[in-house]
Protein backbone atom coordinates (compact mmCIF):
# COMPACT_ATOMS: atom_id res chain seq x y z
CA UNK A 1 0.00 0.00 0.00
CA UNK A 2 1.49 3.33 -1.00
CA UNK A 3 0.85 6.73 0.48
CA UNK A 4 -1.54 7.68 -2.32
CA UNK A 5 -3.89 4.98 -1.01
CA UNK A 6 -4.29 6.55 2.43
CA UNK A 7 -7.41 8.46 1.40
CA UNK A 8 -9.00 5.23 0.26
CA UNK A 9 -9.67 3.45 3.48
CA UNK A 10 -11.99 3.42 6.48
CA UNK A 11 -13.52 5.50 9.25
CA UNK A 12 -14.59 4.33 12.71
CA UNK A 13 -16.57 6.27 15.31
CA UNK A 14 -17.76 5.97 18.91
CA UNK A 15 -20.15 8.22 20.81
CA UNK A 16 -20.60 7.70 24.54
CA UNK A 17 -22.75 9.17 27.32
CA UNK A 18 -23.59 11.87 28.20
CA UNK A 19 -23.92 12.82 24.52
CA UNK A 20 -26.25 10.00 23.43
CA UNK A 21 -29.92 9.16 23.36
CA UNK A 22 -30.80 7.13 26.49
CA UNK A 23 -27.11 6.99 27.49
CA UNK A 24 -26.47 4.43 24.74
CA UNK A 25 -22.94 3.55 23.68
CA UNK A 26 -22.89 3.82 19.87
CA UNK A 27 -20.23 2.44 17.50
CA UNK A 28 -20.04 2.89 13.73
CA UNK A 29 -17.68 1.94 10.93
CA UNK A 30 -17.45 1.97 7.15
CA UNK A 31 -15.13 -0.61 5.64
CA UNK A 32 -13.56 0.85 2.51
CA UNK A 33 -11.96 -1.80 0.35
CA UNK A 34 -11.25 -2.45 -3.36
CA UNK A 35 -14.50 -1.98 -5.27
CA UNK A 36 -14.80 -5.54 -6.58
CA UNK A 37 -14.10 -7.17 -3.21
CA UNK A 38 -17.09 -8.89 -1.63
CA UNK A 39 -17.70 -8.34 2.09
CA UNK A 40 -19.70 -10.98 3.91
CA UNK A 41 -21.32 -11.05 7.34
CA UNK A 42 -20.76 -14.29 9.25
CA UNK A 43 -21.65 -15.67 12.68
CA UNK A 44 -18.87 -17.39 14.60
CA UNK A 45 -20.01 -19.83 17.26
CA UNK A 46 -18.01 -21.06 20.23
CA UNK A 47 -17.67 -24.44 18.57
CA UNK A 48 -16.38 -22.82 15.41
CA UNK A 49 -13.61 -20.99 17.24
CA UNK A 50 -12.47 -23.48 19.86
CA UNK A 51 -13.62 -26.97 18.90
CA UNK A 52 -10.68 -29.17 19.85
CA UNK A 53 -8.17 -27.17 17.85
CA UNK A 54 -4.65 -26.44 19.04
CA UNK A 55 -4.06 -23.64 16.56
CA UNK A 56 -5.98 -21.01 14.63
CA UNK A 57 -5.15 -20.62 10.94
CA UNK A 58 -5.26 -16.87 10.35
CA UNK A 59 -4.78 -15.23 6.95
CA UNK A 60 -1.03 -15.89 6.69
CA UNK A 61 0.14 -17.62 9.89
CA UNK A 62 -1.09 -19.91 12.67
CA UNK A 63 -1.40 -18.84 16.31
CA UNK A 64 -2.17 -21.05 19.33
CA UNK A 65 -5.83 -21.39 20.24
CA UNK A 66 -7.09 -20.34 23.68
CA UNK A 67 -9.31 -22.34 26.00
CA UNK A 68 -12.26 -19.92 26.01
CA UNK A 69 -13.74 -18.09 23.05
CA UNK A 70 -16.92 -16.06 22.51
CA UNK A 71 -19.57 -15.90 19.81
CA UNK A 72 -19.09 -13.13 17.26
CA UNK A 73 -20.87 -11.40 14.41
CA UNK A 74 -18.25 -10.32 11.85
CA UNK A 75 -18.17 -8.22 8.69
CA UNK A 76 -15.20 -9.41 6.66
CA UNK A 77 -13.70 -9.61 3.18
CA UNK A 78 -14.77 -13.00 1.83
CA UNK A 79 -11.25 -14.00 0.77
CA UNK A 80 -9.51 -13.80 4.16
CA UNK A 81 -9.84 -15.15 7.70
CA UNK A 82 -9.84 -11.84 9.55
CA UNK A 83 -12.56 -9.20 9.85
CA UNK A 84 -12.85 -5.47 9.24
CA UNK A 85 -15.24 -5.04 12.16
CA UNK A 86 -17.62 -6.89 14.39
CA UNK A 87 -18.99 -7.48 17.87
CA UNK A 88 -19.18 -10.36 20.30
CA UNK A 89 -21.80 -11.70 22.68
CA UNK A 90 -20.44 -9.58 25.55
CA UNK A 91 -20.94 -6.32 23.67
CA UNK A 92 -17.32 -5.76 22.69
CA UNK A 93 -17.10 -3.93 19.33
CA UNK A 94 -13.87 -3.52 17.34
CA UNK A 95 -12.97 -1.85 14.04
CA UNK A 96 -9.59 -1.15 12.45
CA UNK A 97 -7.99 1.43 10.17
CA UNK A 98 -4.96 1.30 7.91
CA UNK A 99 -2.14 3.62 8.98
CA UNK A 100 1.13 4.14 7.11
CA UNK A 101 4.23 4.14 9.29
CA UNK A 102 7.90 4.90 8.73
CA UNK A 103 8.72 1.20 9.09
CA UNK A 104 8.53 -0.38 5.60
CA UNK A 105 5.77 -2.96 5.37
CA UNK A 106 6.81 -4.67 2.13
CA UNK A 107 10.03 -6.03 3.65
CA UNK A 108 8.37 -7.77 6.61
CA UNK A 109 7.79 -11.48 6.95
CA UNK A 110 4.26 -12.86 6.92
CA UNK A 111 2.58 -12.21 10.26
CA UNK A 112 -0.85 -11.13 11.48
CA UNK A 113 -2.92 -8.62 9.55
CA UNK A 114 -5.00 -5.97 11.28
CA UNK A 115 -8.09 -7.90 10.18
CA UNK A 116 -6.80 -11.03 11.92
CA UNK A 117 -6.26 -9.01 15.09
CA UNK A 118 -9.82 -7.65 14.99
CA UNK A 119 -11.24 -11.16 14.82
CA UNK A 120 -8.91 -12.68 17.41
CA UNK A 121 -9.65 -9.91 19.90
CA UNK A 122 -13.41 -10.31 19.45
CA UNK A 123 -13.22 -14.09 19.84
CA UNK A 124 -11.18 -13.78 23.04
CA UNK A 125 -12.16 -10.59 24.91
CA UNK A 126 -14.98 -10.21 27.41
CA UNK A 127 -14.43 -6.45 27.86
CA UNK A 128 -13.02 -3.55 25.85
CA UNK A 129 -10.03 -3.33 28.21
CA UNK A 130 -9.33 -7.03 27.72
CA UNK A 131 -9.53 -6.57 23.94
CA UNK A 132 -6.90 -3.83 24.16
CA UNK A 133 -4.63 -6.11 26.16
CA UNK A 134 -5.10 -8.95 23.67
CA UNK A 135 -4.41 -6.66 20.72
CA UNK A 136 -1.23 -5.50 22.44
CA UNK A 137 -0.06 -9.04 23.18
CA UNK A 138 -0.65 -10.13 19.58
CA UNK A 139 1.18 -7.09 18.19
CA UNK A 140 4.23 -7.63 20.41
CA UNK A 141 4.44 -11.39 19.87
CA UNK A 142 3.65 -11.72 16.16
CA UNK A 143 3.91 -8.28 14.59
CA UNK A 144 2.08 -7.22 11.44
CA UNK A 145 2.97 -8.43 7.96
CA UNK A 146 1.70 -10.02 4.77
CA UNK A 147 -0.59 -8.89 1.98
CA UNK A 148 -3.85 -7.36 3.21
CA UNK A 149 -5.74 -7.65 -0.08
CA UNK A 150 -7.22 -10.37 -2.24
CA UNK A 151 -4.47 -11.61 -4.59
CA UNK A 152 -6.74 -10.77 -7.54
CA UNK A 153 -6.82 -7.06 -6.59
CA UNK A 154 -3.29 -6.34 -7.91
CA UNK A 155 -2.39 -4.71 -4.57
CA UNK A 156 0.56 -6.63 -3.17
CA UNK A 157 1.23 -4.84 0.10
CA UNK A 158 -0.34 -4.12 3.46
CA UNK A 159 -0.36 -1.67 6.33
CA UNK A 160 -0.06 -1.10 10.05
CA UNK A 161 -3.27 -0.55 11.98
CA UNK A 162 -5.18 1.49 14.49
CA UNK A 163 -8.19 0.07 16.34
CA UNK A 164 -11.25 1.56 18.02
CA UNK A 165 -12.70 -0.65 20.74
CA UNK A 166 -15.95 -0.15 22.68
CA UNK A 167 -18.12 -1.95 25.21
CA UNK A 168 -20.99 -0.86 27.47
CA UNK A 169 -18.63 0.98 29.85
CA UNK A 170 -15.91 2.70 27.84
CA UNK A 171 -13.91 2.96 24.63
CA UNK A 172 -10.24 2.68 23.74
CA UNK A 173 -8.18 3.65 20.71
CA UNK A 174 -5.08 1.56 19.94
CA UNK A 175 -2.39 2.64 17.46
CA UNK A 176 0.39 0.38 16.26
CA UNK A 177 3.57 0.18 14.24
CA UNK A 178 4.93 -3.28 13.46
CA UNK A 179 5.45 -4.74 16.97
CA UNK A 180 4.80 -1.66 19.14
CA UNK A 181 1.57 -0.01 20.27
CA UNK A 182 -0.03 2.63 22.45
CA UNK A 183 -3.60 2.87 23.75
CA UNK A 184 -5.74 5.81 24.87
CA UNK A 185 -8.73 5.53 27.19
CA UNK A 186 -11.95 7.27 26.07
CA UNK A 187 -14.27 7.66 29.05
CA UNK A 188 -17.00 9.86 27.57
CA UNK A 189 -17.92 12.03 24.60
CA UNK A 190 -16.91 11.02 21.09
CA UNK A 191 -13.89 9.86 19.13
CA UNK A 192 -13.13 8.89 15.55
CA UNK A 193 -10.18 7.41 13.70
CA UNK A 194 -9.27 7.38 10.02
CA UNK A 195 -5.98 6.63 8.29
CA UNK A 196 -3.51 8.71 10.27
CA UNK A 197 -2.01 8.38 13.72
CA UNK A 198 -3.68 10.56 16.33
CA UNK A 199 -2.14 9.57 19.68
CA UNK A 200 0.81 11.78 20.61
CA UNK A 201 2.22 11.52 24.15
CA UNK A 202 -1.21 11.27 25.79
CA UNK A 203 -1.47 7.47 25.80
CA UNK A 204 -2.80 5.54 28.78
CA UNK A 205 -0.99 2.24 28.04
CA UNK A 206 1.94 1.26 25.83
CA UNK A 207 3.89 -1.81 24.78
CA UNK A 208 6.85 -2.95 26.87
CA UNK A 209 9.13 -2.70 23.84
CA UNK A 210 8.13 0.83 22.76
CA UNK A 211 11.32 2.65 23.75
CA UNK A 212 13.73 -0.11 22.70
CA UNK A 213 12.02 -0.44 19.30
CA UNK A 214 12.07 3.32 18.67
CA UNK A 215 15.76 3.47 19.61
CA UNK A 216 16.61 0.48 17.42
CA UNK A 217 14.96 2.17 14.43
CA UNK A 218 16.76 5.47 15.19
CA UNK A 219 13.45 7.26 15.64
CA UNK A 220 13.85 8.42 19.27
CA UNK A 221 16.64 10.26 21.08
CA UNK A 222 15.98 8.56 24.42
CA UNK A 223 15.15 11.78 26.26
CA UNK A 224 11.56 13.06 26.33
CA UNK A 225 8.44 10.87 26.39
CA UNK A 226 7.82 9.33 22.97
CA UNK A 227 5.26 11.15 20.86
CA UNK A 228 3.83 8.13 19.05
CA UNK A 229 2.30 9.91 16.04
CA UNK A 230 5.32 12.15 15.50
CA UNK A 231 7.75 9.26 15.89
CA UNK A 232 6.14 6.68 13.61
CA UNK A 233 3.82 8.48 11.20
CA UNK A 234 4.72 8.61 7.50
CA UNK A 235 1.76 10.76 6.44
CA UNK A 236 0.01 13.43 8.47
CA UNK A 237 -3.19 14.47 6.72
CA UNK A 238 -6.61 12.88 6.30
CA UNK A 239 -9.53 15.10 5.32
CA UNK A 240 -12.05 12.44 6.35
CA UNK A 241 -10.79 12.50 9.94
CA UNK A 242 -11.45 16.24 10.16
CA UNK A 243 -14.82 15.94 8.41
CA UNK A 244 -15.88 13.08 10.65
CA UNK A 245 -14.97 15.00 13.78
CA UNK A 246 -16.98 18.00 12.54
CA UNK A 247 -20.03 15.77 11.90
CA UNK A 248 -19.70 14.28 15.38
CA UNK A 249 -19.40 17.73 16.92
CA UNK A 250 -22.51 18.99 15.11
CA UNK A 251 -24.65 15.93 15.79
CA UNK A 252 -23.80 15.68 19.51
CA UNK A 253 -24.55 19.30 20.38
CA UNK A 254 -28.06 18.46 21.59
CA UNK A 255 -26.78 15.63 23.80
CA UNK A 256 -29.16 13.19 22.12
CA UNK A 257 -26.98 11.47 19.48
CA UNK A 258 -28.85 8.48 18.03
CA UNK A 259 -28.38 5.39 15.93
CA UNK A 260 -29.86 7.34 13.02
CA UNK A 261 -27.21 10.05 13.49
CA UNK A 262 -24.45 7.44 13.27
CA UNK A 263 -26.01 5.98 10.13
CA UNK A 264 -26.19 9.48 8.61
CA UNK A 265 -22.44 9.91 9.18
CA UNK A 266 -21.68 6.60 7.48
CA UNK A 267 -23.87 7.67 4.55
CA UNK A 268 -22.16 11.06 4.16
CA UNK A 269 -20.55 10.99 0.71
CA UNK A 270 -19.68 14.70 0.62
CA UNK A 271 -16.99 14.11 3.24
CA UNK A 272 -15.76 10.93 1.56
CA UNK A 273 -16.72 8.90 4.65
CA UNK A 274 -19.20 7.08 2.42
CA UNK A 275 -16.87 6.13 -0.39
CA UNK A 276 -18.64 5.63 -3.70
CA UNK A 277 -17.13 3.62 -6.54
CA UNK A 278 -15.05 5.94 -8.69
CA UNK A 279 -11.56 6.62 -9.91
CA UNK A 280 -10.01 5.58 -6.60
CA UNK A 281 -10.97 1.94 -7.11
CA UNK A 282 -12.24 1.81 -3.55
CA UNK A 283 -15.79 1.63 -2.15
CA UNK A 284 -17.48 1.41 1.24
CA UNK A 285 -18.00 -2.33 0.88
CA UNK A 286 -19.63 -2.92 4.26
CA UNK A 287 -20.90 -0.94 7.26
CA UNK A 288 -21.75 -1.54 10.91
CA UNK A 289 -23.54 0.41 13.63
CA UNK A 290 -23.77 -1.06 17.14
CA UNK A 291 -25.81 0.28 20.04
CA UNK A 292 -25.34 -0.90 23.62
CA UNK A 293 -27.30 0.04 26.71
CA UNK A 294 -25.19 1.35 29.59
CA UNK A 295 -23.74 -1.20 31.98
CA UNK A 296 -25.67 0.28 34.92
CA UNK A 297 -29.03 0.22 33.07
CA UNK A 298 -29.48 -3.23 31.57
CA UNK A 299 -32.68 -4.50 29.99
CA UNK A 300 -33.22 -8.16 30.83
CA UNK A 301 -34.37 -8.95 27.28
CA UNK A 302 -32.34 -6.77 24.89
CA UNK A 303 -29.20 -4.86 25.86
CA UNK A 304 -27.40 -4.58 22.52
CA UNK A 305 -28.10 -4.64 18.79
CA UNK A 306 -25.66 -4.67 15.88
CA UNK A 307 -26.81 -3.35 12.50
CA UNK A 308 -24.79 -4.55 9.48
CA UNK A 309 -25.21 -4.03 5.73
CA UNK A 310 -23.16 -6.84 4.08
CA UNK A 311 -23.34 -4.88 0.81
CA UNK A 312 -21.48 -1.91 -0.74
CA UNK A 313 -22.48 1.74 -0.39
CA UNK A 314 -24.40 2.39 2.84
CA UNK A 315 -26.52 5.01 1.05
CA UNK A 316 -28.36 2.18 -0.75
CA UNK A 317 -27.80 -0.66 1.74
CA UNK A 318 -30.06 -1.50 4.63
CA UNK A 319 -28.70 -1.66 8.18
CA UNK A 320 -30.05 -5.02 9.33
CA UNK A 321 -30.34 -5.88 13.06
CA UNK A 322 -28.53 -8.76 14.73
CA UNK A 323 -29.16 -9.57 18.40
CA UNK A 324 -27.29 -12.28 20.29
CA UNK A 325 -29.59 -14.88 21.79
CA UNK A 326 -29.18 -18.47 22.95
CA UNK A 327 -30.17 -20.05 19.64
CA UNK A 328 -29.41 -17.28 17.18
CA UNK A 329 -29.06 -18.28 13.51
CA UNK A 330 -27.54 -15.97 10.94
CA UNK A 331 -28.73 -17.84 7.86
CA UNK A 332 -26.93 -18.13 4.48
CA UNK A 333 -27.92 -14.87 2.75
CA UNK A 334 -24.75 -12.90 3.61
CA UNK A 335 -22.27 -15.78 3.64
CA UNK A 336 -20.15 -16.42 0.57
CA UNK A 337 -19.92 -19.96 -0.77
CA UNK A 338 -16.36 -21.31 -0.57
CA UNK A 339 -14.81 -21.34 -4.04
CA UNK A 340 -11.58 -20.81 -5.90
CA UNK A 341 -9.66 -17.65 -5.03
CA UNK A 342 -10.27 -16.29 -8.54
CA UNK A 343 -14.03 -16.25 -7.88
CA UNK A 344 -15.75 -13.09 -6.64
CA UNK A 345 -17.31 -15.15 -3.84
CA UNK A 346 -20.66 -13.38 -4.03
CA UNK A 347 -23.38 -14.17 -1.49
CA UNK A 348 -27.14 -14.02 -2.21
CA UNK A 349 -27.73 -10.53 -0.79
CA UNK A 350 -24.71 -9.11 -2.62
CA UNK A 351 -25.94 -10.68 -5.86
CA UNK A 352 -29.40 -9.15 -5.37
CA UNK A 353 -27.84 -5.70 -4.98
CA UNK A 354 -25.71 -6.20 -8.08
CA UNK A 355 -28.79 -7.03 -10.15
CA UNK A 356 -30.94 -4.19 -8.82
CA UNK A 357 -31.38 -0.91 -10.64
CA UNK A 358 -30.58 2.46 -9.07
CA UNK A 359 -34.31 3.11 -8.83
CA UNK A 360 -34.85 -0.11 -6.90
CA UNK A 361 -31.88 0.51 -4.57
CA UNK A 362 -33.17 4.00 -3.75
CA UNK A 363 -36.77 2.87 -3.26
CA UNK A 364 -38.66 4.68 -0.50
CA UNK A 365 -40.15 1.34 0.55
CA UNK A 366 -36.67 0.08 1.40
CA UNK A 367 -35.88 3.16 3.49
CA UNK A 368 -39.24 3.01 5.27
CA UNK A 369 -38.71 -0.70 6.00
CA UNK A 370 -35.27 0.03 7.48
CA UNK A 371 -36.53 2.98 9.56
CA UNK A 372 -39.45 1.04 11.02
CA UNK A 373 -37.21 -1.88 11.92
CA UNK A 374 -34.62 0.31 13.66
CA UNK A 375 -37.32 2.20 15.56
CA UNK A 376 -38.76 -1.08 16.83
CA UNK A 377 -35.34 -2.27 18.06
CA UNK A 378 -34.55 1.06 19.74
CA UNK A 379 -37.89 0.80 21.51
CA UNK A 380 -36.88 -2.62 22.85
CA UNK A 381 -33.51 -1.26 24.01
CA UNK A 382 -35.25 1.54 25.89
CA UNK A 383 -37.93 -0.70 27.39
CA UNK A 384 -37.79 -2.01 30.94
CA UNK A 385 -40.37 -4.71 30.21
CA UNK A 386 -38.97 -7.92 31.66
CA UNK A 387 -41.80 -9.96 30.17
CA UNK A 388 -40.83 -9.31 26.56
CA UNK A 389 -41.70 -12.53 24.75
CA UNK A 390 -40.10 -11.61 21.41
CA UNK A 391 -37.46 -13.90 19.97
CA UNK A 392 -34.59 -12.77 17.80
CA UNK A 393 -33.01 -16.02 16.60
CA UNK A 394 -33.65 -15.34 12.90
CA UNK A 395 -34.00 -11.54 12.98
CA UNK A 396 -31.03 -10.78 10.76
CA UNK A 397 -31.88 -13.50 8.26
CA UNK A 398 -35.52 -12.43 8.08
CA UNK A 399 -34.54 -8.80 7.46
CA UNK A 400 -32.01 -9.75 4.76
CA UNK A 401 -34.64 -11.96 3.12
CA UNK A 402 -37.14 -9.10 3.13
CA UNK A 403 -34.52 -6.79 1.61
CA UNK A 404 -34.00 -9.24 -1.26
CA UNK A 405 -37.74 -9.50 -1.84
CA UNK A 406 -38.15 -5.72 -1.85
CA UNK A 407 -35.34 -5.43 -4.40
CA UNK A 408 -37.08 -7.96 -6.64
CA UNK A 409 -40.34 -6.03 -6.65
CA UNK A 410 -41.18 -3.71 -9.54
CA UNK A 411 -38.20 -4.62 -11.64
CA UNK A 412 -38.38 -2.76 -14.94
CA UNK A 413 -39.65 -4.89 -17.79
CA UNK A 414 -37.85 -5.06 -21.11
CA UNK A 415 -39.51 -3.26 -24.00
CA UNK A 416 -40.47 -5.45 -26.92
Amino acid sequence: MTNKNIAYSCDTFVVLPPLTDSNFHIFGKNSDRPTREVQEVIFVSKEHTSGNKDHVQCTHIQVPQVSTTYRCILSKPAWCWGAEMGANEHGVCVGNEAVISKIPFDTRNKALTGLDIVRLSLERAKTAKSAVEIIGQLIEKYGQGGVCYDPTSDISSGYDNSFLVMDDKEAWVVETCDRVWVAKHIKEGYYNISNVYGIEDDYTLHSNNLESFAKEKNLWNGKEKINFAETFQDSTTCSRLTAGRKLLDDLTKNGNFSVFDMISILRDDQSGICMLSGDSGYTSTGSQVSVLTSANKKNSQVDACHFLTATPNPKVSLFKPFIFSDNVELGPLTVSTPSEIISQRTHPLYAAHQKASTEQLESKRLKDFEHEGIMEIIGKLKSSDENNADTYETLFHDTASAEIELLREHRPTKRS
